[in-house]
């Protein structure tokens, strides 16, 4: 165990934090999006519009080949993305890196509209479908499709990649944090919280991307309701203080305070990667995950999905992270210094808003991320 450790942390110091000044990660991500947000004409602000249009059915048919609707394939991607990321993630890189962390992950998530845009596209365009008419897609069916066998172990790779992300922040991560909460709350053993998620969660799974996407499509819109209520009587209750917060965020993206209380961040790049780091975990946009769901989507069109898919980033980053940022902010608590090894965990307004949404939350979100790691499994035996 400790070897595998030490494997992880050495992968994490390569991708996170090489170059230290500023990683390659963090140039490719915002860089990706930027070329591709002027490459597509600012198709994210363009076509918002026809996004909704298609997710409320307007362009519908029956006919078409997939297994789920627009909505279903939209809930099925966001169930994999809303939860941890909008709390714990922009709590910890507030606390790390300073209130000006939430102002890149709101840059992130602009530019990333556009990556999930084009990867999702990408995802419908080079589609499989068997016989029995199961939809398998993802980057590594585009990758060897649409670049050629001979990168086809890059498809392997990002199959391989996809598996061990689906046990790991799509699984482990979220079970361990509804596990934890029962235990130091109501005193239940961890091992009784993890039996029953998973009999519910597999009684989900077992029907596949159909009863995953009916599920979530439910259970997506209750959880996102019943967090954005609480976070905004919180913010409610703080109105005076959401001005001088929205204040404190831009002046700290470009001029990052020396340390205080909890903010570790003294520099503009230390800033800018928690922003990103945080931004990534959040929307998955440019990971390469979403468009596994999105490519069971009922469409004969794949541009229609790519618009779906491209609304993510505004759900669960521009919309729920904001409010999660704001309520930090407002409250104080980043400044706080007993808050350093679980940030936020026992200030009352964030408990508040986190146990409102966190059984919802984590109860489906292994939904998608075993729909994402089975599909990379089946690509790499069957297909």
């Amino acid at each position: 165990m400790e070897g595998f450790k030490h494997i992880i942390d050495f992968a994490y110091r390569y991708v996170w934090e090489f170059p230290s000044a500023l990683p390659y990660i963090v140039v490719l991500l915002l860089g990706t999006g930027i070329f591709l947000t002027i490459r597509m004409r600012f198709v994210q602000i363009r076509k918002v519009n026809h996004g909704l249009a298609v997710i409320a059915g307007y362009y519908d048919d029956p006919k078409d080949a997939g297994e789920i609707n627009h909505f279903q394939a939209l809930s099925a991607a966001l169930s994999a993305t809303i939860g941890i990321g909008n709390i714990a993630g922009v709590a910890t890189a507030i606390h790390y890196g300073g209130p000006g962390a939430l102002f890149w992950m709101w840059i992130t998530a602009i530019f990333g509209t556009t990556s999930k845009f084009v990867e999702c596209t990408l995802s419908m365009r080079y589609r499989n479908m068997n016989e029995e008419g199961v939809v398998s897609g993802g980057p590594m069916y585009y990758i060897e499709k649409g670049l050629g066998k001979k990168w086809k172990f890059l498809a392997v790779i990002f199959a391989g990649a996809a598996v061990i992300s689906s046990f790991g922040s799509g699984n482990s991560v979220q079970a361990f944090t509804v596990a934890d909460s029962f235990r130091s709350d109501f005193g239940i053993p961890t091992w009784i919280t993890g039996l029953v998620l998973a009999s519910l969660v597999g009684m989900v799974i077992i029907g596949g991307i159909k009863r995953i996407g009916r599920v979530a499509s439910r259970l997506v819109p209750i959880m996102s309701i019943i967090y954005f209520v609480g976070a905004i009587t919180v913010l409610l209750i703080n109105a005076d203080k959401i001005p001088h917060a929205f204040v404190t965020i831009l002046h700290d993206a470009f001029n990052p305070r020396a340390q205080t209380g909890g903010f570790f961040g003294s520099t503009f790049a230390f800033t800018l990667i928690w922003g990103v780091k945080r931004g990534l975990f959040s929307n998955e946009a440019g990971q390469g995950s979403a468009p596994i769901a999105h490519a069971a989507a009922k469409t004969k069109e794949p541009v229609r999905e790519g618009l779906v898919a491209m609304l993510g980033p505004y759900i669960d980053t521009l919309l729920i992270c904001s409010l999660t940022g704001l309520v930090i902010v407002t409250v104080g608590v980043w400044k706080e210094k007993k808050f350093e090894s679980v940030p936020f965990s026992e200030k009352s307004a964030i408990v508040v808003i986190k146990n409102n949404a966190t059984i919802l939350k984590n109860g489906i979100i292994p939904d998608g991320a075993y729909f994402r790691g089975s599909t990379a499994v089946r690509n790499g035996i069957a297909d």
